[in-house]
This record gives structure tokens, sequence and C-alpha cells, in this order.
């Protein structure tokens, strides 16, 4: 996917300009540490680095603020906003959601832990200065992303597409080149640096930004391939595994206990997991599949055995299976859920989050298992519930992945 904007490209250089001017504050201010009393001079001076990032997070609103608009312009398919943002109300509060003051404790906190397993001074002090840099860095880049999405929701029609560097690990690269809707969420990991780039959805499929991330994984040489998604998974997706199930397959591994450094996952095992649903539909039950890593270590190099598994464990989508999954996913349904088919969501995925802890919260407070009327609520329950509305009210219903 190739994208020819001058306003995305000046103000990813502006937005680079803000976080380096942040991380250089934060290196400054670090070096006033006491390394004889590291907490208390780090809570004091740090208040200053906490006013400072919070002026460098509303310039960076404003930068982002100025170019959905003009980048919309260049499309020819520029739409007046709803209302406009507060670059202040951006500003003093990290990416999870706590007072800037709050967020910027931890790199004395990793110092001083640094210390208490035998570390030199020196090496604490370098390793809660690496901390600092890194949060320091997420907390301008994760205020751009927010305030951009923020953006495009007040923009009737405008979605965005994911914007990645040539250089990008395998999890953003299955993430680019797809339009999303408004209230979508960006996932990221630290030193991410993708982008929202505003648009219509034709727009996206006219200028040719939609792309499948099988071209870019085809361009890349054989040795980048496995470098980038690890050798046994790029050979995976070269031997016609989906690209998709694979790079996914990463979350949720757990090693065998047989003594093979293979490993299993519970991704995609889920009610409506795609591997899950596939090995049932095939009249074989599965709570965990075995990770490309697992199958060529297991199959010993032989390519027949290789496929067969890697097809098994769902790594390998049947023709047609996409255009079937609705149907399938109906007949495994609990409940009738006909009326919910085709509804167009008016809330976004945070505010549906907020609303769904909220549901489950005055379920259990009613005395109700607020997962299934049928069974009791039991106290581990009454604690999770508690412990997920608390933390979707403290972020809005924001995810930030790491």
């Amino acid at each position: 996917m190739t994208v020819t904007s001058q306003t995305l490209a000046d103000s990813q250089h502006r937005l680079a300009t803000l976080e380096l001017a942040a991380t250089r504050a934060a290196a400054r201010t670090w070096r006033q540490v006491n390394p004889g009393d590291i907490r208390a001079t780090w809570k004091t001076i740090s208040i200053r680095l906490a006013a400072t990032l919070a002026a460098i997070q509303t310039q960076t609103v404003g930068t982002v603020a100025d170019a959905n608009p003009m980048t919309l312009a260049e499309q020819g398919d520029y739409v007046a906003p709803a209302g406009f943002l507060d670059p202040t109300a951006f500003a003093g509060w990290a990416p999870s959601g706590i007072p800037l003051a709050d967020y910027l404790q931890t790199p004395a906190l990793t110092s001083l832990h640094a210390i208490r397993t035998g570390r030199p001074i020196t090496e604490a002090l370098q390793a809660g200065q690496s901390t600092l840099m890194m949060l320091t860095a997420l907390a301008v880049t994760d205020t751009a992303r927010q305030a951009e999405q923020a953006d495009i929701a007040l923009r009737a029609k405008v979605g965005f597409v994911r914007v990645e560097s040539a250089s990008c690990c395998d999890r953003c690269m299955i993430l680019a080149g797809k339009w999303y809707r408004f209230n979508e969420g960006f996932l990221r990991h630290p030193h991410c640096h993708g982008r929202h780039l505003p648009c219509r959805k034709d727009t996206a499929a006219e200028e040719g930004w939609v792309s499948d991330p099988m071209d870019a994984f085809r361009a890349l040489s054989r040795e980048e391939q496995d470098r980038r998604f690890g050798p046994a998974n790029a050979q995976a997706i070269r031997d016609g595994a989906d690209i998709y199930q694979v790079v996914n397959a990463r979350r949720g591994m757990q090693r065998l206990r047989r003594g093979y450094t293979a490993m299993t996952t519970s991704e995609g095992m889920s009610r409506y997991g795609w591997a899950r649903m596939m090995a049932e539909e095939n009249g074989r039950p599965l709570k965990r599949r075995l990770t490309p890593d697992a199958i060529y270590t297991l199959t010993r190099g032989d390519r027949a055995k290789t496929i067969e598994a890697l097809k098994r464990n769902g790594y390998i989508i049947p023709n047609g299976w996409r255009a079937d999954v609705p149907d399938i996913r109906r007949k495994r349904w609990r409940h009738d859920n006909t009326y919910r088919q085709g509804r167009r969501e008016t809330i976004t995925a945070a505010q549906k989050r907020v609303q769904s802890a909220t549901l489950q919260w005055q379920a259990v407070l009613e005395g109700r298992n607020p997962y299934d009327a049928r069974m009791p609520l039991t106290p581990d329950i009454a604690a999770d519930v508690e412990r997920r509305y608390r933390r979707w009210l403290a972020t809005n219903g924001q995810i930030y992945t790491q």
C-alpha cells in the first residue's frame, strides 16, 4: 500500500519532533536525580517534567486537529466536524487515563527494584531512564492517536486506514491496509509508529489503500520473512497457512509439558473462534491448538503431515470459509440474536465496553450472575466483574495493548 499525502508526511515529521523534544526533556530531568534518594528527588523534579509533557501533548493534539481536515481535503472529501477538539482536554493524562504525575513515578520504582536485585547504582539509574524514555514517547504518540480517532469520530462517514512503515513488525503488517470504522480501536505496542489516515471507505478503495497483507509478505525476501515472522511461522505462511491465523496464534501460547520446545495456543479457540469452529464442523472438538512452531517440530520435515497439521489446527483456511462464517456462527448461538443482525452501531467500541461493564455490575449488585442467569453468583465472578467495571470506568473503555 502506497499513500501519498503531503499533509500526513508533514504531520508525521511534526509529531516526531514533538516526541524527540519530550524524550530530551525527560533525559535532562532524569540526570538531576539524587542516587542516594531516588524516590524523593524524582517525585519533586518530575512535576516539572509533567508540566512540560502536558504542554507537548497540547501541541500534539493541535497538530493532529490541523492535519486531519487537510488530509481529507487533499482527497476531495472534506467533511465538516460535529464539533472541535479541545487540545487541553488531552493534556496532563497518560494513555492509560491516570494523571501524568502518577504515570511518571514508574521509572523511580524501576531503578529501586534494580538496586534491590543487586544491580550497580549506575545500571539501576540507566534502567530507570530507559523506562522513562519509553513512557514519555508513548505519552506523545498515544495522545496523537487518541486525538486522531476522536477527530475522525466527529466527521460523518469518515473512517481510517492504518498506515505503517515498510519495516513494521508482523503484528502491525496484518492490520495495515484495511479500512476501519471510526469506533474500531487502534491496537498498538510500545514504539509503534502506525498512523490513522482519515478517509471515506470508497476513497480508500479507489486510491488502492486497501491491500492484502499477503502482498506485503510476498514482497519480502525469504530471509526478511523469517526474521520478521519467525522461521516456523514464515514457513507456515509459505505453505499456505492464513497469515492472520499464524500471527494471532502467538497470543495465548503455552509450552507443552512433555519435554517438547513447541507450544500450544488458546487463540482462536473461543466459542466463535475460527479454529474451534472449523474443528467442530469437522467433528474434532479442540480446546487448544498447536502453534506453527509445534507443528514443524512434531512433523519433522514431512511436508504432507505438515500441511495436514496446519489444516487440522486451523491455519489453512478452506475455500469459501469466510463466506460461510455467518451461517456457521448462527448455528452456534445460545439465544436468538436475529434482531442484532444488520444493526448499525451508533456508539463507539469503548462506550460499549463501559455500557456492558455497568450492566454486569448492576447484575452483581442485584445478586445475579451476569454471565449466565441460570448459574449462581460466586465470589470469584463478583470480584472479577468489579475489577472489570473499575478498569473500564478508569480508562473510559479504552484498550491499550502492550
